[in-house]
């Protein structure tokens, strides 16, 4: 998890942009890597698997990791 630093939590579509990019709008691909296992932002002794994931815009590869920690609620975590 060292690799990974927590960005926010967000509600099923509320806006949200990783490197001026509306994560919502683009398709995510799957970078085939393990996912990576971080703490609830707010009950840290439960555990989440958040599957890293990229947007292509303009041929650059904007890397994210994202989980739903709840039904319709959203965790992302951005490389450190």
């Amino acid at each position: 998890m060292n690799d990974w630093s927590y960005l926010t939590t967000v509600a099923d579509g509320e806006p949200l942009e990783i490197e001026g990019v509306n994560v919502w709008e683009g398709k995510w691909h799957s970078t085939g890597d393990q996912p990576i296992i971080v703490p609830h932002p707010n009950y840290p002794s439960q555990r989440h698997e958040l599957y890293p994931s990229f947007i292509e815009v303009g041929g650059k590869k904007i890397l994210f990791a994202a989980g739903e920690l709840s039904n319709c609620v959203w965790c992302f975590y951005v490389p450190a």
